[in-house]
């Protein structure tokens, strides 16, 4: 009995170690702008994790968070809505809380693409008050309280830290806020 158990942990293990891999390959596709390659291998780590996890798992929640952020890129907004609401509901239960931020200023960015400014502020703020991600997706790992952020003067439906961060997600931003 043992040795099955140290089998499926074992295998589990490789399949896990496999499936972070291939995150790290979607990245550096990512970042190399091959979307069509980074969703394939987002796909088959996804695939892996939640064979061996479940569909609950914060790691598995660490893939269907990227795939969301992925499809946002490409501008396939539903795909990207589903697949971070998914990566939502398990980091608000299971995560840290500034993963559960993340995911939530994305799913905000999508509604912001959509046109529906209304429904990106809700997003951002269905977290409550106390742990805002700043709307600019380089500002450093924190969230924040919503009375240390300042709302876009424009459009009233994204936060920023600060000016710097405010200037530097504007050339994303102005395609949706209604002063562009």
């Amino acid at each position: 009995m043992n040795i099955t158990a140290s089998v499926v942990s074992g295998s589990t293990a490789a399949a896990i170690q496999e499936a972070a891999a291939l995150n790290q390959r979607a990245l550096s596709l990512t970042r190399q702008r091959d979307f069509a390659g980074a969703e394939t291998l987002y796909l088959k780590a996804l695939r892996l994790k939640e064979h061996h996890l479940g569909r609950e798992h914060i790691e598995t929640a660490l893939t269907t968070n990227a795939l969301g952020d992925l499809y946002l890129n490409m501008s396939r907004l539903d795909d990207a809505e589903s697949f971070l609401r998914r990566a939502i509901a398990v980091r608000m239960h299971a995560g840290p809380v500034f993963d559960a931020a993340v995911s939530i200023e994305l799913l905000a960015q999508v509604y912001e693409a959509k046109g529906d400014l209304r429904q990106a502020k809700k997003t951002r703020l269905s977290n409550g008050t106390a742990d805002i991600a700043c709307g600019n997706y380089t500002c450093p790992g924190q969230t924040f309280p919503l009375e240390k952020l300042s709302a876009c003067s424009g459009c009233k439906s994204i936060f920023y830290c600060g000016k710097a961060c405010q200037q530097s997600d504007w050339r994303r931003h102005k395609r949706a806020c209604k002063t562009a």
